[in-house]
């Protein structure tokens, strides 16, 4: 087992966050049964789709979760803060941006294996643990979101503004610079102005002040016999 030590004397590491904080978090291992890597063709999108998959269903990813709730205090949905899920009345999810868990997934895997010493190989499990250990160092954006704002933020139907992101991605994008397709970056610097431009803000509340339902109610009062 490894001991990661999450930092968060810097105000950069988590953008929200004004509290400073010290947390030790054990990172156990992943189910390592995977092949080893060594070409950048071997980290093809089912191999990475299935590391992702292992990320999100591990004791580690659910803990790390957990910490941002208990500790971070982060309960509230980002574009809905009137909603506070700590009461467990409502669902928080977070949603992995302005890159997505997949892009991270390759990116890091790329980083990885184009890095390698001559003979020497890597494992998903390898993959997964240095992806971990990204979102442990705060280095991950991340913005909590209710479950019904997080598939529409997937399904594109409402924009999350940039200032929403909790994390540090720019540190991200340093460190794997080199690893970063352009159109991911294109998509970045695109984000970071037009996401909290006036017609994106329009157009989130034309979205969130819909009302899906609207029902009117007569009461009836009945005589008891």
């Amino acid at each position: 087992m490894k001991d990661v030590n999450i930092n968060i004397d810097n105000p950069d590491d988590l953008i929200n966050e004004e509290k400073s904080t010290v947390e030790d978090i054990e990172v156990s291992e992943f189910n390592p049964e995977c092949e080893r890597l060594e070409l950048k063709e071997d980290l093809d999108e089912k191999t990475i789709s299935y590391i992702e998959r292992e990320i999100r269903t591990s004791y580690e990813y659910k803990k790390y979760l957990n910490y941002l709730k208990t500790e971070l205090d982060l309960t509230k949905c980002s574009l809905l803060p009137n909603i506070d899920c700590s009461d467990g009345a409502a669902s928080l999810e977070f949603h992995h941006y302005p890159i997505n868990l997949f892009e991270i997934t390759e990116i890091v895997g790329t980083q990885m294996i184009e890095t390698l010493g001559e003979h020497d190989k890597i494992s998903c499990f390898d993959i997964a643990e240095r992806v971990m250990e990204e979102h442990y160092k705060g280095n991950v954006g991340l913005v909590p979101l209710t479950k019904t704002l997080h598939e529409m933020a997937h399904n594109r139907s409402i924009i999350v503004p940039i200032t929403k992101v909790n994390g540090n991605y720019k540190a991200f994008l340093k460190k794997y610079d080199s690893y970063i397709p352009t159109e991911i970056k294109d998509r970045i610097t695109d984000a970071e102005t037009t996401s909290i431009s006036d017609d994106a803000i329009a157009y989130n509340n034309s979205k969130l002040e819909k009302n899906i339902v609207k029902y009117n109610i007569t009461y009836l009062s009945t005589d008891e016999e």
